[in-house]
């Protein structure tokens, strides 16, 4: 596969969520965090964008439907 060296600036906050991402999907590096999330919403936002739905399921049961701002407007 080919690869493209990407410079991005970030955040302090974006930084930090790197840094949790890394541990929560045990990825290798920084990188792979933002190339598994850029995945992942890829995918989350293809099945909304086809009329899909995002629930979540909390621990006691009761569910809530996420919404993405600016997804599905058109």
């Amino acid at each position: 596969m080919e690869m493209k060296k990407v410079t991005m600036n970030l955040t302090p906050k974006d930084v930090l969520n790197t840094e949790v991402l890394l541990s929560r999907l045990h990825a290798r590096n920084k990188a792979s965090v933002v190339s598994s999330a850029l995945a992942i919403t890829e995918a989350i936002t293809s099945k909304v964008s086809n009329g899909g739905e995002i629930l979540i399921k909390n621990k006691d049961g009761s569910m809530e439907t996420v919404i993405i701002a600016g997804l599905g407007d058109g």
